[in-house]
């Protein structure tokens, strides 16, 4: 629903978060709609999107979404968690900082959503999108919050659905490759 959307910006650009956050406003999804009933995923106890939650409450420091978006971050990307903030930042430190705080912070670590669906909601993004070293490290960060290989291997046989064929094969390549070269998930 709405944590979704709102997420797709980090993966799918504002244009599309917008227009999929317009479309919610218009068929009446909103959250106030959703059962107040907690559901928990199955593999990491965390709540799942079932209960509202007011994002109006989300008043955290910047120091407060550096620390969730350090951790969160570091869940995902495990031993290569050192690399990848080098990386960043040798490209430019504020694109690290911009991706800690705002992209792991103030998103993947929002409560309404585990970090397990999320991730699983960035490779339906992704796959469709012809970025492989970037599904290729979600793949594996899924794989490090939780997610089983049936489910990631379900959402990316989705892809053809949503972005066609060709965006298909390449993600159940990029998969596939991950897979035979048995990386550390």
């Amino acid at each position: 629903g709405m944590e979704v959307a709102l997420q797709a910006h980090l993966f799918a650009g504002f244009a599309r978060a917008i227009n999929a956050l317009a479309t919610i406003h218009r068929v009446g999804v909103l959250e106030g709609s959703v059962p107040d009933v907690t559901m928990t995923s199955s593999s990491d106890d965390v709540p799942c999107d079932a209960t509202p939650h007011d994002w109006r409450l989300d008043l955290h420091s910047d120091d407060a979404w550096r620390t969730e978006g350090q951790e969160a971050c570091a869940q995902i990307y495990g031993k290569g968690y050192d690399k990848l903030r080098k990386r960043m930042s040798d490209m430019h430190p504020v694109l690290d900082s911009m991706m800690i705080e705002n992209g792991y912070g103030r998103v993947m670590s929002r409560p309404g959503l585990s970090l397990r669906l999320r991730e699983l909601c960035v490779l339906a993004i992704l796959a469709g999108q012809d970025v492989a070293p970037q599904l290729n490290s979600h793949i594996r960060g899924a794989m490090r919050v939780g997610a089983t290989h049936e489910e990631v291997e379900a959402v990316l046989q989705q892809t053809g659905l949503a972005w066609g064929e060709e965006a298909h094969l390449q993600a159940m390549a990029t998969f596939e490759t991950l897979q035979s070269a048995r990386y550390g998930l």
